[in-house]
């Protein structure tokens, strides 16, 4: 067996549960680093939603039920994105936002 790290298990992306339920994200603010694979977990708690973050284009549809979809992406860019639900779900549908927050990698690497 070789002692180096299996290639599968370095590149795998981090996952981060999301729930989103009228009228939130939870998490509302996602904190990540630069360069890193992003694998969002996203179930609805109530109605139909949607998951967008423009700069990635990351744009899914999350069905209600509790059905779970996967969106993955590489956070390319540091800066901070607005996540918005891009499905109408009621009154406060605009309100429904959070952040994703992509921190400057260390130029030390």
């Amino acid at each position: 067996m070789s002692s180096q790290q299996d290639p599968a298990a370095a590149s795998a992306p981090r996952e981060i549960p999301v729930v989103a339920q009228r009228f939130t994200f939870e998490p509302a603010r996602i904190e990540v680093t630069e360069g890193e694979r992003i694998r969002l977990v996203v179930t609805s708690a109530d109605g139909v939603h949607g998951l967008e973050i423009k700069k990635f284009k990351v744009n899914k549809k999350v069905p209600r039920g509790g059905e779970a979809i996967t969106i993955d992406f590489v956070a390319s860019s540091a800066g901070e994105f607005p996540i918005v639900c891009s499905e109408y779900c009621g009154k406060k549908h605009e309100e429904m936002k959070g952040v994703l927050v992509v921190a400057a990698r260390s130029k030390n690497r």
